[in-house]
């Protein structure tokens, strides 16, 4: 785990929680907070954020599941993963979903 910051370029971004991950590809930061047993909300939930290389904040990760998802119940991910290019964020039940890298969005 990292500390309650992410150092992007020059920059220091304070984050709600601890940092436990990051992935740095092309020109953006995306990373996950790790979310402590607290009530969850928006923040709690959506816990993956994609930071440009001024570490400006581009997106918080969408909060409405793809279509295809049955259970609609929304938990913290739990990982993070660029396979080919492509972002995947993992849910603590195991899901793993395909985020759009520009914009944040559930793509399946």
């Amino acid at each position: 785990c990292y500390n309650d910051f992410v150092v992007i370029g020059d920059r220091k971004v304070k984050t709600k929680y601890s940092v436990k991950k990051i992935i740095k590809f092309e020109n953006f930061s995306y990373v996950l907070l790790n979310i402590p047993r607290v009530d969850l909300e928006c923040d709690e939930l959506n816990n993956v954020f994609c930071y440009d290389t001024q570490g400006n904040i581009v997106w918080q990760i969408d909060n409405s599941l793809p279509p295809c998802v049955k259970s609609k119940e929304q938990i913290p991910y739990i990982d993070l993963e660029i396979i080919d290019g492509l972002l995947y964020a993992t849910d603590f039940w195991g899901r793993r979903f395909l985020v759009e890298r520009t914009t944040g969005k559930l793509l399946d």
